[in-house]
């Protein structure tokens, strides 16, 4: 037997023997990188990747089966661009134990790993092709150890198409202990992650020592220390560290806490933050419950301003089924510079973490407000709060009451479902006196800081709206907050998760009633719906003084600053809907049965129709603006049997044109600022006014006194315009072709009982400024109308300079050309015949004609006078000397 084991034993090791030779003989003339392009094609006929191994393959037989590669690539599915990459991986593995389906590893090497991972419209990934397709394949469990893993500077990036996301890590780096299965490690990782919705950028740094038995759900931390610095959605320079010792078996509802300690910092627009949460002993174990007093703090510094919270958790004892508390306690305080405000409130706590049912009974708390702007200088109230919470039912019950001097509200809250909530509320109130709870801001009013407009600024994105359902209503018989005083307001509001609607949405604002609703849809990129009916509206109320009163115009020397269009809200503004208004007073102007339809579209927002009735008159039209890129602007506005005297007069306060009639606006314009939309201008106008008047010149009673300064004046003289003289018509029609901010006019025609004016000129819209001619001429004597006799006036045309500012216009009358025609009528009535066509011709500088009108007629005579004639022949140019003499009486 002996002979037989030993013999045995001998060939046993013979044939191990032959094996080692063989796997020796083997692992020395065995190369794979032989195999390399064979493996290229394997891949690129299966999997339609290109596989790029760069270095050399090295691999270990005995006693460890393993594997040092270098460079390798796989690009994406029929297409060059990489997919997953490495630039050094190492690992061996122990052969034997692999066939005792246990997996015992060496140290792992990890160098430049990185994956881009893609999800697709359709939900599918970029990495489908590389699954297993038998979805029926058992799986095998098997345990594995590994002495160590270690990973540096490698990164993976996530992009979600369908919902228009990316999220990354990079620079990550990661080193562990022994790592095995329900057995504790030490771990250390650091990274940088960065995502796009909400925005992040930050680093990370995690260390501890922790353990993972899944087959038992076990899972447990030690010593955890984690921090996260960076900017994480709207909040800069956030800092969160969390640390302490977690040991959890959520199946069997146990928790053991201890030293848990969470802090976090970070600065929110120009608030800086500051929270923590502690928690010093947690027991939850099967029959007791045990704890420690916990804490949550919170403040907000900002200037002049502070917010401090506290909540405090008394001592926890109980069972889990039946667990109470001394007490929840909490404080409230915000101070600012006038005002103060404090809040301390308590309720019994009692909960039942089996059944996950928990409850404040009666949460009762004090405010205490005190403020210089408020009618005694402080106010004083209470408020009350029960809250009852199924969290395996998903269910929370609620109500509350608020009741701080005249102010008295109560409400209540519920909540089923808590992945896709479903909330019905009801609010009601007698009264909200903002002004004793806010205090008056007319005391002090805001400083409105001004903001450069952020380019590319991202459109509201409300699509959490879409995981949400509401039902509610809001019913306050009066408001009151600074001049404001609303009264009735009643609100219906609903949500399906598909859009937000406000219907009915009534309300009186001070002598105005509102009624209407308003909706907004596609969340992601909202779109606002409204309907909107207001009987009467004066808009001047509520227009603050800065507001209302232009500011002081700068010296000279230094010309105001052109004010910026900000049209960049447009941008991000998505509406449909109608505005109708009874009566409305904007800017002084008044109009009714006003009807605003307003369709905005990224940037593009139009008002069609755009129509009132006003001043007697109607207007009717359509404005465009495109604030895409630089404001572009167009308006097309037809008024009819507008009574302009009182439009101007209100709108400008200018009454320097009156008359009823119509005007025609087709103008567009391009700028960001009020001169470059004033330069900007293009297009045309037409006016047509009857019986009206032009104020600040007297056309008629300037040419009445012309004759009495003949003498005095000479050339052209310039004089300021005076308000309280006017020129009356009873037709007045033009038309203007604007250019760059100019507008001309070439057809002004003009109809009086005395006179008729034509003209052309230029008014510069963006420097208002005149450059105008006007032509009155003279249909009518003057006499017996108060002046003088200017029959002598008759026909004649009496250029009118118009220059001057919009605000002070000036004008110019030629006096000396004025002379010259009425001098020259005199000579024409007085010479009739040849000689008052001589004098016609001479007066026009046509001296050629003149001489031959005198001669020819007597040529004739002249040659028998001159035969029979003793004296000397005189020259032409006597003869037409003698006749102008007489024709002068000289």
């Amino acid at each position: 037997m002996n002979k037989i084991l030993k013999y045995s034993l001998f060939g046993l090791g013979g044939i191990v023997l032959v094996l080692v030779i063989i796997v020796a003989i083997f692992a020395a003339t065995f190369n794979p990188n032989d195999y390399k392009p064979m493996i290229v094609q394997l891949v690129k006929d299966k999997k339609q990747r290109t596989l790029n191994i760069e270095g050399d393959i090295k691999l270990a037989f005995w006693p460890k089966l393993g594997a040092d590669l270098g460079k390798i690539s796989l690009s994406e599915h029929n297409s060059d661009k990489e997919f997953a990459a490495v630039d050094g991986l190492k690992v061996s593995v122990a052969l034997i134990p692999l066939l005792k389906k246990e997996l015992v590893v060496d140290a792992v090497y990890v160098d430049g790993a990185r994956a881009n991972i893609v999800r697709y419209q359709d939900g599918s990934t970029n990495f489908d092709d590389l699954l297993s397709e038998d979805k029926d394949e058992p799986s095998q469990e098997i345990n594995f150890d590994i002495s160590s893993i270690n990973v540096s500077n490698s990164a993976v990036s996530f992009h979600d198409e369908a919902a228009g996301s990316s999220y990354a890590v990079k620079q990550f780096n990661l080193k562990t202990g022994r790592v095995a299965l329900a057995t504790p490690f030490d771990l250390a990782s650091d990274f940088e992650v960065s995502a796009s919705a909400p925005k992040v950028d930050a680093k990370v740094k995690l260390q501890g020592n922790f353990m993972a038995d899944v087959e038992n759900k076990h899972f447990a931390a030690q010593k955890l220390d984690a921090v996260v610095k960076g900017n994480i959605a709207d909040v800069q320079d956030a800092d969160i560290r969390l640390t302490g010792d977690v040991d959890a078996r959520p199946e069997n509802m146990e928790f053991l806490v201890n030293g848990l300690k969470l802090a976090f910092s970070g600065q929110l627009a120009d608030a800086k933050l500051v929270a923590d949460f502690a928690a010093p002993k947690l027991v939850v174990r099967q029959d007791e419950v045990s704890g420690d007093k916990a804490e949550l703090a919170f403040s907000q510094e900002k200037t002049g301003d502070s917010i401090k919270a506290q909540l405090v958790l008394a001592d926890i004892k109980g069972s889990p089924r039946e667990l109470q508390s001394s007490g929840i306690n909490g404080e409230f305080s915000l101070k600012q510079t006038d005002r103060s405000v404090e809040s301390k409130f308590s309720s019994p706590f009692k909960g039942n973490l089996q059944d996950l049912v928990f409850e404040l009974p009666k949460l009762a708390g004090k405010i205490d407000i005190k403020d210089k702007a408020l009618p005694k200088g402080a106010a004083q109230g209470e408020f009350a709060f029960k809250l009852l919470a199924d969290i395996k039912q998903e269910k929370v019950d609620s109500d509350f009451s608020l009741n701080v001097e005249d102010t008295k509200l109560k409400g209540d809250v519920a909540v089923a479902g808590f992945a896709k909530p479903d909330v019905r509320f009801n609010l009601s109130g007698d009264k909200l006196d903002l002004n004793k709870l806010l205090g008056n801001g007319s005391a002090k009013p805001a400083q409105k800081t001004a903001s450069k407009p952020q380019a590319n600024e991202a459109a509201p994105d409300l699509s959490a709206l879409k995981d949400l359902l509401l039902q509610g209503n809001v019913n306050i018989g009066s408001i009151v907050y600074e001049k404001f005083h609303l009264a009735g307001l009643k609100l219906g509001i609903k949500a399906d998760g598909k859009a937000l609607t406000v219907s009915p949405f009534n309300v009186k604002l001070d002598e105005t009633t509102i009624n209407g609703k308003f909706g907004i849809s596609r969340f992601e990129r909202p779109i606002y719906h409204f309907d909107v009916d207001i009987d009467k509206l004066d808009a001047d109320r509520y227009i603050t003084d800065s507001e209302a009163k232009p500011t002081k115009p700068a010296p000279a020397s230094k010309p105001q600053e052109d004010a910026t269009i900000d049209l960049s809200a447009l941008r991000q503004l998505n509406a449909d809907g109608e505005l109708r208004i009874g009566a409305l007073k904007v800017a002084n102007v008044k109009s009714t049965n006003v009807r605003i339809k307003l369709k905005a579209d990224s940037g593009v927002a139009e008002l069609a129709p755009f129509s009132a009735s006003l001043y007697e008159g109607s207007m009717n039209g359509a404005l465009t603006v495109d604030a895409r890129s630089t404001p572009n602007i167009a308006i097309k506005q037809e008024m009819k049997n507008i009574a302009i005297g009182p439009l101007l007069t209100d709108a400008i306060n200018n009454d320097m044109l009156h008359g009823k009639g119509n005007l025609n606006l087709d103008l567009t314009t391009s700028g960001d600022t009020v001169n470059a939309l004033k330069k900007g201008l293009n297009g045309k106008a037409a006016l047509n006014l009857k019986d009206g008047a032009v104020k600040g010149i007297d056309i008629a009673g300037t040419l009445r006194g012309a004759k009495d300064k003949l003498n005095a004046l000479k050339g052209t003289t310039s004089v300021a315009g005076d308000k309280s003289k006017q020129t009356d018509f009873s037709e007045m029609s033009a038309s203007f072709n604007i250019k760059n901010g100019v507008a001309h006019n070439d057809d002004l025609d003009m109809k009086a009982p005395l006179f008729r004016i034509a003209g052309n000129g230029s008014v510069d819209i963006a420097n208002e400024t005149l450059d105008y001619l006007a032509k009155p001429t003279v249909v009518a004597s003057l006499k017996g109308q108060g002046g003088a006799d200017l029959q002598q006036l008759n026909g004649l045309t009496v250029p009118i300079k118009l220059t001057g500012t919009f605000n002070k216009p000036a004008y110019a009358i030629d006096f000396a050309g004025l002379a010259t025609a009425i001098a020259k009528n005199k000579l024409l009535e007085g010479a009739g015949g040849a000689k008052g066509e001589a004098v016609k011709n001479l007066l026009d500088g046509n001296r050629e004609d003149a001489v031959k009108s005198l001669l020819n007629k007597q040529s004739d005579k002249s040659k028998d006078d001159a035969a029979n004639s003793e004296t000397p022949t005189s020259k032409p140019e006597d003869k037409v000397k003698q006749k102008l003499q007489n024709l002068f009486g000289r």
